[in-house]
């Protein structure tokens, strides 16, 4: 029963270990970070979000997870291009403190910045998982009677069932309005579907106690702990009556013993005094 104990105990602490979350993103804007929680969700996967305080005294998100299911929750958002890229507005870009800019650095910073802001449109489009844009915009000789034409590449990836290509012209329409110059056939679109998310291979635990590792459910956590807990107390309960009753065994035994010890000598001091049959009569 000791060893039952000590077994039990050691369950419980092993649920208690796996049970830990784990920091797995942080940094994160919320509406990523809800993102995050949502896929997986629909994976199987157990998260939670946390309020955090930055350096700057400002507050960013974190997402959590089981330690046992950090491998893959992280396949699963590599799957589906989360977290989004970090991506500057062009009121940021042209916030940056420093020194006057000169005009090249300035038309730079602008292209880079319609770059991050086509971006950040395509990622709010439904389906669309990553989006990188790609804008040239050539500087034109204001004398000369030749004028270069801008141009732009967009890379897409998308989402398993989503059918982006209906909306290949209204993407490529989106971008040839948004810069000055780009015509519709000077965009080139190339759409990429993403292949399908990995499901949990629920190997994170090393194959050591499937059925308790791996449950997802708080509730089925709690059950677990209680159960141990039960055993615990069962275990106990049974070491002790086991003590118990070995004294108890022992002083019955030895009442026996005595017992028959008086019965066999009262029996013999029958036979000294002549109390049985004579075998001459």
């Amino acid at each position: 029963m000791t060893r039952l104990a000590r077994w039990t105990g050691a369950a419980v602490l092993l649920a208690c270990v796996a049970g830990c979350s784990q920091e797995l993103y942080s940094g994160l804007e919320e509406r990523d970070a809800n993102q995050m929680i949502s896929v997986l969700s629909d994976a199987g996967i157990n998260a939670s979000k946390e309020n955090v305080e930055t350096r700057d005294g400002g507050s960013s998100w974190q997402v959590d997870v089981d330690s046992g299911e950090v491998g893959d929750a992280l396949k699963v958002l590599r799957a589906h291009g989360l977290p989004h890229q970090q991506l500057e507005s062009l009121g940021q870009i042209f916030q940056q403190q420093g020194l006057v800019a000169t005009p090249s650095e300035e038309r730079v910073r602008y292209i880079y910045g319609v770059q991050q802001e086509l971006a950040r449109t395509l990622d709010d489009v439904d389906g669309v998982v990553v989006a990188h844009v790609q804008v040239v915009i050539p500087e034109n000789d204001p004398l000369s009677d030749k004028v270069k034409p801008s141009s732009a590449s967009v890379y897409i990836k998308y989402r398993p069932g989503v059918d982006l290509q209906v909306m290949a012209p209204m993407v490529k329409e989106l971008v040839t309005h948004s810069i000055e110059g780009l015509s519709y056939d000077n965009v080139s679109l190339f759409l990429q579907a993403e292949s399908p998310s990995a499901q949990p291979t629920n190997q994170g635990s090393g194959g050591m106690l499937p059925g308790l590792l791996l449950m997802r459910s708080p509730f089925a956590w709690l059950m677990a702990v209680l159960l141990a807990l039960t055993l615990c107390v069962v275990a106990l309960l049974g070491a002790r009556r086991g003590v118990f009753g070995s004294r108890i065994a022992g002083a019955f035994g030895g009442d026996r013993g005595s017992g028959g010890g008086n019965g066999g000598s009262g029996s013999a001091d029958f036979a000294a005094q002549g109390g049985g049959p004579s075998r001459g009569n």
